[in-house]
């Protein structure tokens, strides 16, 4: 299934995020992680390193995947017309598998296990300096998250954009589980409240779900279900360890048998394994904000009329459909 783990900067998304994997690698399970946050902790916090010439956000990379992702789709005209919010249609490959060989190449190894790997988005560079938007360098993730085929054995895992970013586009409809990282504090409870809204209008509030962080009392909790009327399916203690582990650059792995770590862990991926959004139906929602930035006067200018991408007979297959007509 597909997590994504959101919250206001220094929340502990990232943190989470980590130890969420980390938690997947002990289950063996198997999970392509993506690390879009224009900030790139994630590598150093799952003790990896991502090289340039890898990112999501470099030309040649971005063009190569969405090549693939194109496959026979006559209704993309060339790759350079991929839109964030491009949908999947009769002849787009899909992708069922972290060790499928277009994403092998770009992704970084996280663990023994070769079934757990990092792609990374990327940031801003000198030459793009005064001239590009992060978000733009998303599009490549949000094709990749749209043409992904998960289930219950094959998890996608993504730091998010700090934040509401995430509706700038289409990365608000990609995932089964939405996890809302809540500290204690007045400016985390005011990007919560700001998310939840925003996730009520686009039609996925259904898919966000609080977890409180940096919990040291219970008055800490009670606080953060008062500020944000809404329970959280878990929450998480203070790491007093978390900072000596990170300036040391220890593995996190240790942290999982700190307080209740594990148990959340849990809690979050049963979660996540009952989507509240069907495939089929998240492909509408998708086609949906196709048309509405199809009316966008740089799209028209650009791209000319993206409406022609979307295919009326697609019918987005199950995991088990793919695996087995392979």
């Amino acid at each position: 299934m597909k997590f994504a783990f959101v919250g206001k900067g220094g929340s502990g998304k990232s943190t989470i995020t980590a130890l969420f994997v980390k938690y997947l690698e002990k289950r063996v399970k198997d999970a392509l992680v993506i690390d879009a946050d224009i900030n790139m902790n994630l590598s150093g916090l799952l003790s990896t390193r991502t090289e340039e010439k890898k990112f999501l956000s470099n030309p040649e990379v971005s063009r190569s995947l969405r090549t693939y992702l194109r496959g026979t789709n006559n209704r993309i005209k060339d790759v350079s017309q991929f839109l964030p919010t491009t949908p999947p249609g009769t002849g787009s490959n899909l992708i069922t598998s972290v060790a499928d060989n277009q994403l092998m190449k770009f992704c970084s190894p996280i663990s023994k296990n070769p079934e757990i790997n990092l792609l990374t988005v990327g940031t801003y560079d000198s030459k793009g300096i005064g001239e590009t938007c992060y978000h733009s360098h998303l599009f490549v993730a949000e094709n990749l998250l749209s043409h992904t085929v998960s289930d219950t054995s094959y998890h996608v895992v993504c730091d998010m954009v700090a934040g509401t970013d995430a509706f700038a586009y289409s990365m608000h409809l990609q995932f089964d589980g939405i996890f809302l990282i809540a500290e204690p504090t007045p400016e985390s409870v005011e990007v919560c409240l700001l998310y939840l809204d925003l996730a009520e209008k686009s039609g996925v509030a259904d898919l966000v779900h609080l977890v409180g962080n940096k919990i040291e009392d219970e008055e800490d909790l009670q606080y953060i279900i008062e500020s944000v009327d809404k329970k959280p399916i878990d929450w998480l203690p203070a790491l007093p360890n978390l900072k000596k582990a990170r300036q040391q650059v220890r593995p996190i792995d240790s942290l999982l048998n700190e307080g209740r770590i594990e148990e959340c862990m849990s809690v979050i991926e049963s979660t996540g394994l009952r989507p509240r959004l069907k495939n089929q139906e998240r492909i509408k929602l998708l086609e949906k904000l196709h048309i509405k930035l199809n009316e966008k006067p740089w799209v028209q200018s650009g791209y000319g009329n993206v409406c022609e991408q979307i295919d009326p007979q697609f019918v987005f297959p199950t995991r088990q459909e793919m695996v087995s007509s392979k």
